[in-house]
């Protein structure tokens, strides 16, 4: 590899795929050679197999944290530079991220302008246009609409527009995939970290699948003193998973709430938009089966 496309290589680590994903296309479209890690082992591998003029690298990593791997990278190549982000940040994480060769130290969702500002202060700027020098060539096919997008937004291509389509796809999704996240970027030009910063940002979206119904345990000072903490373990135990988790056959995702606003009915759950006050076991199992046979309503 010349030394010229060496200094033009980039990192990045960071264990989220679409966020990985994004910074990628986004920075090769941009004219620079790109590789990836999901974890901080991989990054290391790849690190000492290759030479990188810059690691873009996220702080909270599998199986080895984003600080020491950038330590440990910069003890075999001390010219590597880092920009580190994180969705924790800290002033104590922040000195040292800077003391083991960080140049920018950035808060997620990622503020493009000073992410493009602070790679370009590293590598300069490359005078490359990947996708728009394919299109004009005509070598660039239209690729297929995903099932995921519903078919009442598969026409807009305004950007003011952006908002109303993830709502849609969360809708009949139940979550936002990957692929529908590439089509919209696509379709209405907007890059595909913007909308991944967006959809970080709203709690009304998710970036892993949920499932049909949303199950909300009350764990409130009122229902916890009323036995939540014992509601909670049965309806842990009804549906096998944990707060946080979503059920294998994607029916049920479960989470606790601070309050339901029926103090006086605890403790208390919430399936869907329906209350439910101090259901026994068996109850449970009732509730939970005639929601899964229930169809939805089309449309």
């Amino acid at each position: 590899m010349a030394i010229a496309e060496k200094t033009k290589s980039i990192l990045v680590v960071e264990d989220e795929a679409i966020m990985r994903d994004s910074l990628r296309d986004w920075l090769t479209d941009a004219g620079y050679r790109v590789e990836t890690a999901e974890d901080g082992e991989k990054a290391l591998v790849t690190l000492t197999s290759q030479e990188f003029g810059l690691v873009i690298i996220d702080l909270r990593l599998p199986k080895k944290n984003g600080l020491e791997v950038l330590r440990q990278a910069r003890a075999r190549q001390a010219q590597l530079k880092g920009i580190v982000i994180t969705a924790y940040p800290s002033v104590q994480s922040a000195v040292e991220a800077m003391k083991e060769g960080a140049i920018d130290y950035m808060t997620k969702p990622c503020d493009l302008n000073r992410l493009e500002e602070s790679v370009r202060k590293v590598l300069g700027p490359v005078q490359v246009e990947i996708r728009q020098k394919a299109a004009a060539a005509g070598t660039l096919a239209a690729p297929d609409v995903p099932t995921s997008i519903p078919e009442n937004i598969r026409n807009i291509s305004n950007s003011s527009a952006l908002i109303q389509m993830l709502l849609a796809i969360q809708k009949q999704n139940h979550w936002l995939p990957g692929d529908a996240l590439a089509w919209v970027s696509r379709q209405l030009s907007v890059p595909l970290t913007q909308i991944h910063n967006i959809a970080t940002f709203y709690k009304a979206f998710s970036l892993k699948p949920l499932g049909r119904h949303e199950v909300a345990v009350c764990m409130g000072t009122a229902c916890h003193v009323r036995g939540a903490p014992r509601l909670l373990d049965k309806v842990m135990e009804a549906l096998q998973i944990s707060p946080g988790e979503t059920s294998r056959d994607l029916e049920f995702s479960l989470k606790t709430v601070n309050c339901l606003g029926c103090c006086a009915l605890g403790p208390v759950m919430m399936v869907d938009d329906k209350y439910y006050s101090r259901p026994s076991s068996e109850e449970l199992k009732k509730i939970f089966d005639a929601r899964k046979q229930a169809k939805e309503v089309a449309g």
